[in-house]
């Protein structure tokens, strides 16, 4: 049986309190042989559920230390879903273990420490892979499947900030159109709003929209240059395909996403809030 571990800054979280649903519902429909045995929070939630009680009302035994967690499990997942600031100090004993680990998005809260996480990992031959959920939305991935080639152009729009929700609107846009986004530029549109057009440096642009009040559905548009198809994203279903990656990454150690990708989206946001500071400036994206 795979053995999986929940690690995070505070479990009383949407991400932590949703994931192990997501992933024992694809357990049960494909009759895998894994659990979510144990898990692991550097402190309580403030103003929620201490790491005793969260494990306590989800069956899941709750582990002593990271140390404690990464010993007892063949797998861990890494959520801290909107403490990405948090990743690497969360990660270092899970990326040190040789053991699969799937961190949450964002990645990292900058391209540095981005390298620095998959260096460790790298160092220790362990497999690692992040994504949104967003990626794996059925549209996406019906497009992807019946266009092999890639798109000339890709509009998102969505909700929140940059810091902790513009990953989910990168993920899709990368997905599509692959990495190797040169620069960009953000729009004075706003001191809440961010504009951003995306420059792939042959043509291939795409854009990028967020605006936190009122909220911002999820919106995304794609074209081949002569017609355009929105795909949408607002079935749900996009957290159980990502629960079944998930699990097979856990299963056979194969990264699903490319880490050129994860880093190069890091990359952006990084651009990206350089870029909201001198709009209607082109900047440079970091390799």
């Amino acid at each position: 049986m795979l053995k999986i571990g929940f690690a995070d800054y505070y479990l009383d979280n949407w991400h932590a309190n949703n994931y192990p649903q997501f992933l024992r519902d694809v357990i049960a429909q494909n009759g895998l042989d894994a659990r979510i045995t144990h898990a692991y929070g550097i402190c309580d939630a403030p103003g929620g559920l201490t790491t005793q009680e969260w494990c306590r009302q989800r069956e899941i035994a709750p582990a002593g230390s990271m140390r404690q967690l990464v010993d007892s499990v063949d797998a861990i997942l890494v959520i801290a879903a909107d403490n990405s600031a948090w990743h690497e100090p969360v990660c270092r004993l899970p990326l040190e273990s040789g053991k699969p680990v799937f961190v949450d998005k964002t990645f990292a809260p900058d391209l540095a420490a981005a390298k620095r996480m998959f260096a460790l990992a790298h160092a220790h031959g362990t497999p690692v892979f992040s994504s949104s959920a967003q990626r794996y939305c059925q549209s996406i991935l019906d497009y992807q499947a019946a266009h092999p080639e890639r798109p000339k152009f890709v509009s998102t729009v969505g909700p929140h900030t940059l810091e902790s929700y513009a990953v989910h609107q990168l993920e899709p846009i990368v997905a599509l159109m692959g990495p190797g986004i040169r620069r960009l530029k953000a729009f004075a549109v706003g001191s809440a709003v961010t504009q951003l057009i995306l420059d792939y440096g042959d043509g291939r642009l795409a854009s990028f929209m967020q605006s936190p009040q009122p909220y911002a559905e999820f919106n995304f548009m794609v074209s081949d240059g002569e017609t355009g198809q929105r795909l949408l994203s607002d079935d749900r279903n996009f957290y159980h395909n990502l629960a079944r990656v998930i699990l097979d990454f856990l299963f056979t150690g194969k990264p699903p996403v490319p880490e050129r990708e994860t880093l190069e989206i890091v990359a952006v946001i990084e651009t990206a809030l350089t870029a909201r500071r001198h709009p209607d400036e082109w900047f440079d994206v970091k390799g």
